[in-house]
């Protein structure tokens, strides 16, 4: 007999099939949350014990690099191995839900392959990434160490760019906000180590060449100054020659730019050269213009020529700089000071020779001149003498060259092809990849260009097709106060450049370089239609035009373009400039098409 309230068999068995199936499901909930766990504190381990290897490689110290290594590995291996069970790749693969497991199995991958292929292979290079060991007190580069260590750190190179690569087209975006600030500090971490890797690779190609490995090496070092724009930087304002022997850097001479005070025979760099920059700027016998194009071994071409003809000097190779650079790498070592007790430092030495000295020699440019030739002496002295951190030099000038203030050529064609293809090149690339290049040189011989700010944005269609639809937009701004200037500084008007605006008003020659093959379908300034000049620059389109812009006003230049769809990732170099300016691209890379 059987109470009313008594559940039915079949009823109590439904009961336990539901509670066993929940005590399951917790339990997996248990375990995956335990194992998720596990992989993101494994993750977190192996990417701070990764920071402390790479610190302790560049502190000098391989054996405390290799241990911190060896960590990594292993931390990362157990995250690994908690990211690969079936059920941890099912509920990855759940759309929104699983993005979390995703990113976190991507980045421990990604940790392992940077400790046991780049950080561990590393720590046995040695001195080679220790700047303390590679540069003595008095300035002298280990030549030795860098080619011994050259074939180890290219296939370092190759491996941290490749995944450096890999992790910028990984997503890291989640709704679990640790995990993507994790992903975003991996991404800075191997995007910092690839750069000095890298560097460092380059550096080892062509330092034992460049600094007198098998004799004495000479090299011309042009001071930009970006006030009076040209397309490597800025006009020419000084230049000095400088000898390597065996990694020892001297200086030979020390000049003003008015020591070049010859017209200078003419050499060939092409027609599309001498159309753009031979006829009307003589560009190739002036020193003033050998800059003008932004391809900087045209301009290293000329200004060596000139100085063979001007000195009987050959040199084997030039190189350029600006203050911006120069700023970077005060700050390391400190200020320098004056005869007269003034000090020059990171933090004003861009204005004190880019804006001030016109203001305070405005009558005297002799004086202006010889006030710019001591700060540099000053700088290459402090230079010569012991640094008390090596990295934080190497870092200076890294980002330099990254930025573009600094180029070198080389006249060895071996060491040139190494530089070539590398920001420190500063060349125009002759490839069909797409190109988008804002270029402004100055237009009125002024030194106006100090408080010009450039932006530019690079926009494409698709990959369907052979060809698409770009916009390339230049936005310059002209920063300058509306006050008076002296003439020197405002620009010179004649019957060529003869422009209207109140004091501080620029006139700048804008020119923008298009993928090779590209069309113009239509230009416009402000949104009004306007007839771009046209010339050709290494196989890519350039269309140019005046531009003045009036102090406190922004002026945009569009271009409306079609342009075959070409396989690589998009190029936009920035033009060396004293204010930052910004880059925006949206252009796909239609490599897999």
């Amino acid at each position: 007999m059987t109470s009313k309230h008594a559940v039915p068999r079949s009823g109590r068995r439904a009961r336990w099939w539901i509670v066993g199936v929940l005590a399951v499901l917790v339990a997996l909930l248990l375990w995956f949350a335990w194992t998720l766990y596990s992989a993101y504190d494994g993750l977190s381990a192996a990417r701070d014990e990764a920071q402390r290897a790479k610190s302790a490689i560049l502190e000098g110290n391989p054996d405390e690099g290799r241990v911190a290594a060896d960590a990594a590995v292993e931390s990362s291996s157990d995250a690994v191995d908690a990211t690969n069970s079936p059920i941890w790749r099912a509920v990855a693969a759940v759309p929104g839900l699983g993005s979390p497991l995703a990113v976190v199995g991507s980045l421990a991958d990604t940790v392992q392959e940077l400790t046991s292929d780049v950080l561990r292979p590393a720590s046995e290079v040695g001195s080679a990434l220790n700047p303390k060991e590679l540069r003595a007190d008095d300035g002298t580069i280990d030549l030795a160490a860098l080619r011994t260590a050259a074939p180890k750190l290219e296939s370092i190179a190759a491996a941290t760019s490749a995944l450096n690569a890999d992790l910028e087209q990984t997503s890291t975006d989640t709704w679990v906000p640790q995990v993507a600030d994790a992903g975003a500090q991996l991404k800075d971490q191997v995007g910092d180590l690839s750069s000095l890797v890298t560097n460092t690779s380059l550096a080892a190609k062509v330092l034992p060449t460049m600094l007198g490995e098998d004799g004495p090496k000479s090299y011309f070092l042009a001071f930009q100054t970006n006030a009076e724009s040209r397309g490597t930087g800025g006009l020419m304002g000084g230049f000095a020659v400088v000898k390597a022997d065996r990694g020892k850097i001297s200086l030979d001479e020390l000049a003003q730019n008015a020591a070049l005070d010859g017209r200078y025979r003419p050499i060939d760099l092409g027609p599309d050269f001498q159309r753009a920059y031979g006829n009307q700027y003589d560009a190739t016998t002036n020193w003033q213009n050998a800059n003008l194009s932004p391809h900087f071994p045209y301009a290293a071409l000329i200004l060596r020529s000139i100085w063979w003809q001007d000195s009987g000097q050959v040199v084997d190779g030039v190189v350029a700089t600006d203050p911006v650079a120069l700023g970077y790498i005060l700050t390391v070592v400190g200020p320098v000071t004056l005869a007269d007790g003034e000090q020059i430092t990171g933090d004003n030495v861009v204005n004190k020779t880019q804006s001030e000295a016109y203001f305070r020699f405005q009558d005297d440019n002799a004086a202006r001149k010889e006030y710019l030739q001591q700060i540099a002496a000053r700088v290459f002295a402090k230079l010569d003498g012991s640094v008390s951190n090596p990295q934080a030099l190497l870092d200076a000038i890294g980002r330099g060259v990254g930025e573009g203030h600094t180029a070198v050529w080389s006249g060895d064609e071996q060491v040139q092809n190494v530089l070539s293809g590398t920001k420190i090149a500063h060349e125009v690339p002759d490839d069909p990849a797409p190109y988008a290049s804002v270029v402004v040189n100055n237009g009125a011989g002024g030194k106006l260009d100090y408080y010009l700010k450039r932006d530019v944005t690079y926009t494409a269609e698709g990959c369907a097709g052979d060809r698409r639809r770009t916009r390339v937009t230049a936005t310059v701004t002209n920063t300058a106060p509306a006050q008076d200037y002296p003439v020197y500084i405002a620009g010179r008007q004649n019957e060529t450049t003869a422009y209207e605006g109140p004091p501080g008003t620029n006139r700048s020659v804008v020119t923008i370089y298009t993928t090779t093959g590209s069309s113009l379908g239509r230009a416009t300034i402000d949104g009004r239609p306007v007839v771009m000049l046209t010339g050709a620059e290494r196989n890519h389109p350039a269309f140019y035009t005046p531009l003045v812009v009036e102090p406190g006003q922004t002026r945009e230049v569009v271009l409306e373009l079609l342009e075959p769809t070409a396989r690589g990732a998009a190029r936009v170099p920035m033009q060396p400039q004293t204010l930052d300016g910004t880059v925006t691209v949206d252009v796909p890379d239609c490599s897999k098409n």
